[in-house]
């Protein structure tokens, strides 16, 4: 564990809840088609995606027992802000679990979200192998330590998405087969290593 004060701390206050998050997911998906112009139609239609696979794993995902088990022993209160944008689509997926497992232990982890495209030198801090991947959960104790970090999706689900990379397979086949991960798994993965860094 890391005893040095996060960098994210400063950025608690600059960031919005989960349910302001959502609110805000939903208005952009919402908007009328004669209000979103020809260059942005390919960006909305990710929303609209991201939208419906939040949806269902919100729907689909359980909090396991032992999950429940490993969140009811916590004693140190803590927050986690994560960085993302409603655009990401492993956010689509990971986002409503992370935010199901907080609101388990509400009275111990508060869960903000921090807008990447916002505050980018933020994420730059937090790079993953130099990439600026989203999501990115950063755990803070109550006097600002870093507790540990995650993201910006689960070990197998990188090592899939290298292999695919390594094979040069277009951008809308290694989504496709990405998206097809995470509905088979249906957040047990990210379950495990956020429970895994908790314990």
């Amino acid at each position: 564990m890391n005893t040095t004060l996060s960098p994210a701390i400063d950025y608690w206050e600059k960031s919005i809840s989960y349910q302001e998050y959502k609110s805000t997911f939903e208005a952009i998906v919402m908007r009328s088609e004669s209000d979103i112009v020809a260059s942005e139609k390919e960006m909305h239609n990710y929303y609209i995606l991201n939208w419906a696979r939040s949806k269902r794993v919100e729907k689909i995902y359980t909090i396991s027992d032992y999950a429940k088990s490993v969140l009811s022993g916590l004693t140190t209160k803590q927050r986690w802000i994560i960085i993302t944008e409603a655009w990401c689509g492993d956010s689509s997926q990971s986002l409503p679990i992370l935010a199901a497992l907080a609101e388990y232990r509400s009275d111990c982890i508060k869960f903000r979200i921090c807008s990447r495209d916002l505050y980018p030198e933020l994420l730059e801090l937090y790079k993953t192998n130099g990439s600026m991947g989203i999501p990115k959960l950063i755990a803070i104790d109550s006097n600002g330590k870093e507790l540990f970090t995650w993201g910006p999706r689960p070990v197998e689900a990188q090592t899939v998405f290298d292999a695919l990379k390594h094979d040069n397979l277009e951008k809308s086949k290694i989504y496709e087969a990405m998206h097809l991960w995470y509905a088979k798994d249906k957040g047990q993965t990210v379950e495990r290593e956020i429970v895994s860094l908790l314990k």
